[in-house]
């Protein structure tokens, strides 16, 4: 592209209030732009509905599961947005939690990271217990890839690089491989910045990861958490800076996602936002990608959100004030 032709294209995006770096080349696929609508959750909450401190969201076919770290509960809701039960209470106990931190469905069960208990519990769709499996590290998110394979992730410690963030197991808590060292520069708050990253299943128990800053391609591993690939993201997705506190003076750092999900061979990835002190915090706009990384389009959502799910039409997210919310994507 020549330079007036980009300089054009920029002018154009700055007055429409788009980033430059979202602006298509000629001969790029054009960006599609969607607006997400609110959907009314149905009513009669009960005060085991409120989510205190809700970090990770699963759903089924006909129900969507919220681990809530403070209040130590799985809380369940329809897809409608209804409540119908909590799961769980602050203890060491079978069917107990402290600071649940991930949870995943499977086959009819519930598959929660006990963080604080170092385990996994599994749980009947009612909330009975079944069994669970202890693990040397403090699990942050669980994920069911089939039915003898476990992923469960961690955020490392900042002790040592020699440290693995991605752990399978199989169904009896035996542990099969050990994937993805950790970022270590000896810096502990450099470093759990740059150790951040999502896991997202897809077809056929595969899974992709999405680092929040360390880099801009899409790790696809397969079942036994093999690497299969990097997925480079479309250039025209822009990043966002942040000055971070670091051993011998601020570190910049390229912040690339705040939360992501995969659907239908699609990944969805929610860009981080600048708050109004210049820090970075979650956002309002949903970028999709298809399965070669190419930018395919923007959602807009009416709020900013922390966490997001994706089924079909619909988007599944907690807010900042820690509330589910429900949006249908229209064009």
């Amino acid at each position: 592209m020549n330079l007036i032709w980009r300089q054009a294209l920029i002018l154009l995006a700055l007055a429409s209030g788009i980033p430059p770096s979202a602006v298509a080349a000629p001969g790029d696929p054009p960006i599609r732009r969607y607006v997400a609508e609110a959907v009314a959750t149905e009513s009669g909450q009960s005060d085991d509905a409120c989510l205190a401190m809700a970090v990770s969201l699963a759903f089924d076919a006909d129900r969507i599961y919220i681990a809530d770290a403070q209040d130590c509960a799985v809380k369940i809701f329809s897809k409608k947005g209804r409540f119908e039960a909590a799961i769980g209470r602050k203890g060491s106990g079978p069917g107990e939690f402290s600071f649940p931190s991930g949870v995943a469905v499977f086959g009819g069960r519930i598959f929660v990271a006990d963080k604080f208990n170092h385990r996994v519990q599994v749980l009947e769709a009612s909330g009975r217990y079944l069994r669970s499996f202890g693990v040397p590290f403090a699990p942050d998110k669980v994920f069911v890839l089939g039915a003898d394979r476990i992923l469960v992730t961690n955020n490392g410690t900042g002790r040592s690089g020699a440290e693995k963030l991605l752990h399978l197991f199989n169904a009896k808590g035996d542990l099969l491989r050990e994937e993805m060292p950790a970022y270590f520069s000896g810096d502990p708050v450099f470093d759990a910045f740059r150790n951040m990253f999502l896991v997202n299943p897809g077809p056929g128990g595969d899974f992709f990861v999405v680092y929040r800053s360390r880099e801009r391609s899409i790790l696809h591993y397969g079942l036994d958490a093999v690497l299969l690939g990097r997925i480079p993201v479309d250039e025209r997705y822009a990043r966002k800076s942040l000055s971070l506190p670091a051993k011998g003076g601020p570190k910049e750092v390229e912040a690339f996602c705040w939360d992501s999900a995969y659907d239908r061979g699609r990944l969805y990835i929610l860009a981080p936002a600048y708050t109004g002190e210049g820090d970075l915090g979650p956002g309002d706009q949903v970028f999709v990608f298809d399965g070669a990384g190419r930018l395919e389009a923007r959602i807009d959502l009416p709020a900013r959100v922390t966490r997001l799910a994706v089924d079909g039409g619909r988007i599944y997210a907690i807010d900042r004030a820690s509330e589910l919310r429900i949006f249908r994507v229209a064009p």
